[in-house]
């Protein structure tokens, strides 16, 4: 059985996704197909209802985009800031590089409230402390 997923046509249509830019509509879509389902539901009636049991845990990490997808860092840091930023993603949990932790995503509604100029998330932005670019530090009165 062929893998796939389903995007609402209201989706499709939006303002937010008609101003993705780049390939963050295809990044989009891959968030899409990362989903997974379970069938639910009554016997009885014979009508099951698939549930998606994974959709608060979404990760895309930057060597499955390159291996898998051939989607460079950059490109894909580019299109999910822009995903962040238009609603169609929230950060769970911001993943760093330097403790191999990967960021986990979740799928989202607040695209409906974007409009043009808005910002509705952003990536939180680390301190990065490289080599001997330590911050100074003032020094201690000593009474």
């Amino acid at each position: 059985m062929a893998k796939g997923t389903y995007i609402e046509a209201n989706i499709l249509e939006s303002q937010a996704y008609l101003s993705l830019s780049g390939i963050a509509p295809q990044v989009l879509s891959l968030f899409y197909l990362k989903k997974q389902y379970e069938k639910v539901g009554g016997k009885k009636n014979g009508k099951q209802k698939r549930v998606c049991i994974n959709g608060n845990s979404l990760s895309l990490t930057y060597i499955e985009a390159k291996e898998k997808y051939g989607i460079t860092q950059p490109r894909l840091t580019r299109a999910i800031d822009d995903l962040l930023a238009k609603g169609f993603l929230i950060c769970i949990h911001q993943g760093g590089a330097y403790q191999q932790d990967k960021s986990i995503f979740s799928l989202s509604d607040n695209w409906r409230l974007w409009r043009p100029g808005m910002v509705l998330e952003t990536r939180k932005k680390e301190a990065v402390k490289r080599g001997f670019r330590m911050p100074k530090n003032e020094p201690e009165l000593q009474n």
